[in-house]
């Protein structure tokens, strides 16, 4: 599990994104997934699409890695939403 600490936003104004389609067969994996966002500290827009104004890319990542999730995942570095 991941919890952000004190994370302060992004100094670019960025916010990270991601989206997912991670299949029914594998929910278990998806429940997850949007449990350790909610800790990082995104928000969810819809239930596969989240954001996050914290610099956490590279625990977003581990995350990903650590679960094998990289085929279900797309990140974004965006300007706005």
């Amino acid at each position: 599990m991941y919890k952000i600490m004190d994370k302060k936003r992004r100094k670019d104004g960025k916010w990270q994104m991601i989206i997912f389609d991670i299949p029914e067969k594998k929910r278990y994996l998806r429940d997850l997934l949007r449990e350790n966002l909610n800790l990082l500290g995104y928000k969810m827009l819809q239930k596969s699409i989240w954001v996050c104004p914290h610099d956490v890319a590279k625990e977003t990542e581990e995350l990903l890695r650590n679960n094998s999730l990289d085929p279900y995942v797309k990140l974004f570095l965006i300007e706005e939403i």
